[in-house]
């Protein structure tokens, strides 16, 4: 009977983190389009809606915490995912903070007196780091360590497009300078994606660990 409940614990974590996962998503989702179409209502929601993903993650903490201190012994392979399970958490937890940031990005832009269009390549930025996202999270639920590595290609494209973006952005500004404090939202816009990308990378070393048991970098 004990260990019937500790299984379900165990899968409550994992099922939790999932949806988790699935709010951020969602979240980095209605933040990029509320910065294409310059949707501060959506923007709004986002805001709004970072409470409740933090609340998830410190649930996660605290059942987590609760489990490896109540129920001993635990087998390595449970142990790895209540770990495993406690850092994708976190990196979740930022990803939404990130998600957080573009959409108090998109609300300050348009006050002000000119708005700097989001350059064509940020959509490319934008659609790779909601993929990477979503494949990290792939991975975890299936375990899938190939999946995970598939992250480190699309991870270097992101870096690059950043370095592009920024110095596009940069030269924009300095061809217009009415248009300096827009410049530095985008910015801010592009450096929160390029960490969101981090974020999913990290995500899919904590699956390779959770798997192997071998702690590798693939970023």
């Amino acid at each position: 009977m004990l260990r019937e409940r500790y299984a379900h614990q165990i899968g409550g974590l994992r099922d939790d983190l999932l949806r988790m996962g699935s709010m951020v998503e969602q979240a980095l989702l209605r933040a990029l389009k509320a910065l294409d179409h310059w949707d501060t209502a959506m923007a709004a929601q986002v805001i709004s809606d970072d409470s409740r993903i933090d609340e998830v993650w410190r649930s996660l903490e605290e059942r987590t915490i609760m489990l490896l201190a109540t129920q001993q012994p635990i087998v390595a392979s449970d142990l790895r995912l209540c770990t495993v399970v406690t850092a994708i958490a976190g990196e979740l937890e930022r990803i939404g903070d990130y998600a957080n940031a573009i959409a108090r990005r998109v609300r300050s832009a348009t006050k002000r007196p000119a708005l700097l269009p989001p350059p064509p390549q940020i959509q490319e930025m934008a659609e790779l780091t909601l993929q990477m996202v979503h494949t990290s999270l792939e991975a975890f639920l299936h375990q899938d360590v190939d999946l995970a590595h598939s992250l480190t290609a699309s991870d270097e494209r992101v870096d690059e497009l950043e370095d592009r973006l920024r110095a596009e952005i940069i030269a924009n500004a300095k061809r217009d300078p009415d248009c300096f404090e827009a410049a530095i939202d985008m910015i801010d816009v592009v450096h929160a994606l390029e960490r969101s990308a981090d974020r999913a990378t990290n995500i899919g070393e904590r699956v390779i660990y959770l798997v192997t048991s071998s702690i590798e970098t693939i970023n």
